[in-house]
């Protein structure tokens, strides 16, 4: 297996996907610090799912957690401008993205039987109920989105799981 020794930039992966994602992480990024819930890991990720919660429990400059943004999912719609354009077939795409982020939550203390107080699980929901928010503003307000219509999806809560968890924010952008 070989791996590629130089780093693509965005537009040269995708001219119209590569910048969006690439700001949407830059925006993300910089709203939760913004916010006061920075995370140690803010990235560009890839998978068929949320990235596994590998820097939950981390703590870094005033932050903790990870924060990612995910091509989801792209799909094909009609172009009813013409079916073929410069000799090769013509569509527009829906193009899925997911944004979120991932935290560690109160658990079970190790001796088995004290749970987390209400005191801390209020403080784990709130805490997510202003990531959510921040969420939703990063891509409010990302210069990314611009030039392209963008749809919001459904914010969730993720987890939780194994002493993590979070919330997913998907959009959908039409290019």
């Amino acid at each position: 297996m070989t791996t590629p020794t130089e780093v693509l930039l965005p537009p040269d992966a995708d001219p119209r996907l590569g910048p969006v994602l690439s700001g949407l992480t830059a925006c993300l990024c910089a709203t939760l610090a913004a916010g006061g819930r920075p995370a140690c890991a803010c990235c560009l990720v890839w998978g068929n799912q949320p990235p596994a919660q590998d820097f939950c429990s981390c703590d870094c400059d005033g932050g903790h957690g990870q924060a990612w943004v995910r091509w989801a999912s792209s799909d094909p719609i009609e172009d009813p401008r013409g079916a073929r354009r410069r000799r090769c077939f013509s569509w527009r795409m829906l193009e899925t993205i997911e944004l979120g982020v991932s935290r560690c939550v109160a658990v079970t203390a190790p001796d088995g039987q004290s749970a987390p107080t209400c005191g801390q699980r209020e403080a784990d929901g709130w805490g997510f109920v202003l990531d959510k928010r921040l969420l939703i503003e990063s891509v409010m307000c990302c210069d990314a989105l611009r030039d392209v219509q963008v749809t919001p999806g459904r914010a969730v809560p993720l987890g939780p799981q194994g002493g993590c968890a979070g919330v997913v924010f998907p959009i959908t952008v039409e290019f």
